[in-house]
């Protein structure tokens, strides 16, 4: 093995590039204050008191409830698109039609809906969420659908499969890793929309307790959240979508 790619294996070139991140941030830290930007090491400490005390699990738990919910209706919905794109060309066109406005209305025009139409509840995040993520899901499914190799499916009729056969063996194989593309994109998304929405219409979760840091001028905490965030994407990519996609590779 060269030693480039031991360095690589590693992850030599990324540990030297959030060292120097690390300095340049203590640097930074020094010459702004602790309350514009804390030090990396007030950051850890912080991150180790809420481990300690529980408290990541608390607000952690709330906000992936609401993700799961609200991601978990917009991948069956996405489905039912993906499976009425299939069967139909008329449905495909309303399909389409229902995905380019969804997709052009803003995430602040679903979180002021949601607010309106739930008040200070889960359900004001748990919508939000579902709306930004429905159009991304459903997206990547309509296209594996329309990607389908026609070829396949004549060779289907020549063997006389029936529709859901045809379905079954060659249509879901085909639009899995539309799916799981989707879903990955879709959950990154989720996180991102619904901490956002938190810090409106919620008392508990990752936006509530990100936005009650800053008004107490506890940035420090700000950044520690902000990490969890990271961590919570970072071991959700590795060890859900990455395994299901190697999975669905060996599958197929």
């Amino acid at each position: 093995m060269s030693e480039r790619d031991l360095a690589t294996r590693l992850h030599l070139f990324t540990l030297g590039a959030t060292a120097v991140i690390v300095a340049v941030w203590s640097l930074l830290s020094w010459r702004y204050g602790a309350y514009v930007l804390p030090s990396p090491l007030s950051v850890v400490r912080g991150f180790g008191e809420i481990l300690a005390t529980g408290e990541v699990w608390t607000h952690t738990g709330a906000s992936l409830y609401r993700i799961l919910v609200g991601f978990g209706g917009a991948v069956v919905i996405a489905l039912l698109m993906g499976l009425g794109s299939f069967l139909s060309p008329r449905a495909r066109s309303v399909v389409h039609d229902f995905l380019a406005i969804l997709n052009a209305t803003s995430v602040f025009v679903w979180i002021v809906i949601s607010i309106i139409w739930f008040g200070l509840s889960n359900w004001a995040p748990i919508f939000t969420t579902f709306m930004i993520t429905l159009p991304v899901v459903a997206s990547n499914i309509v296209e594996g659908v329309e990607n389908v190799d026609r070829r396949l499916l004549e060779m289907g009729d020549v063997y006389r499969l029936s529709g859901r056969e045809k379905f079954r063996a060659i249509v879901i194989p085909s639009t899995l890793p539309y799916l799981v593309a989707g879903m990955k994109v879709g959950f990154g998304l989720a996180l991102k929309v619904s901490v956002v929405a938190e810090i409106f219409g919620v008392t508990s979760g990752i936006g509530y307790i990100m936005n009650y840091s800053r008004e107490i001028l506890a940035t420090q905490m700000v950044f520690v959240w902000a990490l969890v965030m990271i961590l919570v994407m970072m071991v959700t990519d590795k060890l859900v979508f990455d395994s299901v996609s190697r999975r669905l590779a060996r599958w197929r």
